[in-house]
């Protein structure tokens, strides 16, 4: 299994000598620009490389949203769950004063100079984050984060409820007790 690298555009360079740093210490990596090809369905192959992923890193900055692609592969993350998952290593490399996307709110981030990137540094806050996937989480946010997308959970529930008995009114049939 791989570390899937999310980047942007932008990010294209950091992403190649972090993926080359990992890849001197022994870590696979997958990264967009060595592993699609043309022709290739890209949206199916990014899915499965989120699946198959053993950790992710973001590469986020250092100015501007993400592009497409990136959201993307964020999206696919937070379908899955993965930012909810203690035993997956998610960090966040944030690249100058980048906004931390939400579903990134409660890993601990790396924050690096968008003048000088010590990739050698990077890549080992990488390794010791797959090694200890529980160590890359504030587990106080964690806590609100859970605590919060359950109560989300429930409120849609009981909205969907309402607007289904709403409905059912506006029908003129009887709403069921």
């Amino acid at each position: 299994m791989a570390v899937f690298i999310s980047h942007s555009r932008q990010n294209s360079g950091a992403a190649l000598k972090l993926s080359d740093e990992l890849a001197r210490r022994g870590v696979e990596t997958w990264l967009d620009l060595r592993e699609l090809e043309s022709g290739l369905d890209w949206n199916r192959k990014v899915a499965e490389a989120v699946r198959n992923a053993a950790g992710f890193v973001f590469i986020i900055g250092p100015d501007g949203p993400a592009d497409r692609w990136q959201r993307y592969e964020w999206q696919q993350v937070v379908e899955e769950e993965y930012y909810l998952d203690s035993s997956k290593a998610l960090v966040p490399v944030l690249i100058g004063q980048a906004e931390m996307p939400g579903f990134l709110s409660f890993r601990r981030t790396l924050e690096v100079d968008e003048h000088a990137i010590d990739f050698p540094a990077v890549a080992d806050a990488v390794i010791d984050a797959l090694r200890n996937p529980a160590g890359s989480i504030d587990p106080e946010k964690m806590r609100r984060g859970v605590e919060l997308r359950k109560k989300a959970i429930e409120n849609l529930h009981q909205y969907s409820l309402e607007v289904a008995q709403n409905d059912i009114k506006l029908a003129g049939l009887r709403v069921p007790q």
